[in-house]
């Protein structure tokens, strides 16, 4: 339930941080796609420029949550007594940082990318965009509830439970049972490695909801004793039973992948985080102080 309650959590932020910045960039939409000689003479320059109220403000915003990003790794590491919460949560509070950081700093370059500063944006598009790599890679291998990894004997006990609970809750029949084990197993039993085993997980997600529409047409067509709420917990059981066969197969590739993933990812994040704060210390002694 805990659980249940933070993923709602999140989704919320996602939707009120999206609208707001929808908003934001609406109402500044003609400054921005104002040419950068003509903008002095809009209304909204003295606003929306990024030494201006707002303009300095989304920088010190996005910039705040760029370096909260390194809380998920403190975490990881159990720094300085930081032991609460599931890993699993600070990796998805990380990935909100990584993603509404960056959009509220593009707004606040308004456009404007030039000098040694430049490098530290691009920088941080190329750790947002291998962030959404990294995730994926990430969910590929298989975690318990607290988020760590599952040892190959934790995965094949869940997966004789997920088969154990279809007999046994659900009287599944021998050849639906087969049929399951069957949407994968033929696929995944040959190894694959590197770049082909990522293709093939990448293919499968693609084909794997057609896989299992078929199954649950076999099973109304010739098991119609199963009432559908059954046939419901049915399917998602054996995705469940699928996905933990896939990940299994390809527990060590994708291992051996999230490490190489992590050797280009972070130094993008340091060169970043490094101009970054070379470019804060610059304007804060320039006088820049915002409000403050």
């Amino acid at each position: 339930m805990k659980n249940r309650g933070f993923k709602w959590l999140m989704v919320h932020l996602y939707i009120f941080s999206l609208a707001g910045l929808a908003l934001l960039l609406i109402w500044g939409l003609n400054y921005y796609l104002l040419p950068i000689q003509e903008r002095p003479h809009s209304t909204l320059h003295l606003l929306l420029k990024p030494g201006g109220l707002w303009g300095h403000g989304y920088g010190i915003v996005g910039s705040s949550m760029i370096l909260l990003l390194f809380l998920y790794s403190l975490r990881k590491r159990n720094f300085i007594g930081l032991r609460f919460g599931k890993i699993r949560n600070w990796l998805n509070v990380h990935i909100f940082f990584g993603i509404m950081g960056p959009l509220i700093i593009t707004l606040h370059t308004a456009g404007k990318f030039h000098g040694l500063v430049s490098i530290s944006y691009f920088s941080m598009l190329a750790v947002m965009i291998s962030g959404f790599i990294g995730r994926y890679i990430y969910i590929q291998i298989p975690r318990d509830d607290e988020g760590d990894q599952m040892a190959v004997e934790e995965i094949e006990q869940k997966s004789h439970g997920i088969t154990s609970l279809l007999v046994e809750e659900y009287n599944v029949p021998a050849v639906v049972i087969s049929k399951i084990n069957g949407l994968v197993e033929s696929k995944f039993g040959r190894k694959k490695t590197g770049l082909k085993a990522i293709i093939a997980i990448i293919g499968d997600d693609f084909s794997r909801p057609f896989k299992f529409i078929k199954l649950r047409r076999f099973i109304s067509k010739n098991h119609p004793e199963i009432p559908p709420k059954a046939v419901r917990q049915i399917i998602r059981l054996a995705r469940q039973k699928a996905l933990l066969f896939r990940r299994k197969a390809f527990l060590g590739t994708v291992s051996n992948v999230l490490h190489y993933w992590h050797v280009i990812h972070k130094p993008f994040a340091w060169v970043m985080i490094f101009i970054m704060l070379i470019h804060v210390t610059v304007v804060v002694l320039m006088g820049y102080k915002w409000i403050f």
